[in-house]
């Protein structure tokens, strides 16, 4: 079995990267009209054989300050179980997040409070169950133990027809009208189906 290690990161106060790249979306993108919120983490992910030895130890990401700064960063260190293969080993450009990603919750620094930790993490759930689309995005040929991208969260206008393909749309860079998030000539992307929250 193979299980996925992933370290979740995001900014404690005002994410300048998210609050730009949402300005720029609504105001110069097809369909940006639609896009309620923006928010993003970074992540660090391993895998490893169950049995085998970890290639990598989220203990030591935390503690080598390239990861995270306990200054401006909250954590969450997610496990999943049976997580398939490496994402390098599948086909990245816009297919599906293994299904249960990121996983268990094996530590936070949040504090004790009830709603999903990854939701807690990129600032709660969207307002109003809006739509949301989870978006990972890595760079493609990555061959190091670790590998590191962005997690970006684009909640969705309640109503907003065909979320998941609004949100590909918006994520892709394809024209100056076309999408932002990804450079699909030097990134890799998975994403989740699109999924309403309840706060």
């Amino acid at each position: 079995m193979i299980i996925q290690h992933t370290l979740m990161t995001c900014h404690k106060g005002v994410d300048l990267h998210a609050a730009t790249a949402g300005r720029v979306m609504r105001r110069r993108l097809e369909g940006g009209e639609h896009l309620a919120g923006l928010a993003r983490a970074e992540f660090h992910t391993f895998w490893q054989v169950e049995g085998e030895p970890e290639p990598a130890s989220v203990e030591r990401l935390l503690t080598v300050g390239r990861y995270f700064n306990p200054n401006k960063h909250h954590f969450a260190h997610f496990v999943l179980r049976g997580a398939g293969e490496p994402w390098g080993a599948v086909p990245a450009r816009g297919g599906p997040l293994p299904g249960g990603w990121p996983g268990e919750v094996a530590a936070t620094d949040l504090p004790a409070g009830g709603g999903d930790v990854l939701d807690r993490l990129l600032g709660g759930a969207p307002a109003g169950g809006a739509p949301a689309v989870d978006v990972c995005a890595f760079p493609l040929g990555e061959t190091s133990a670790v590998l590191s991208g962005v997690l970006w969260r684009l909640a969705l206008a309640p109503g907003a027809a065909a979320a998941a393909a609004l949100a590909g749309r918006l994520v892709e860079a394809r024209s100056a009208r076309e999408g932002l998030l990804v450079n699909p000539h030097m990134q890799g992307w998975l994403a989740s189906p699109a999924r309403s929250h309840r706060a």
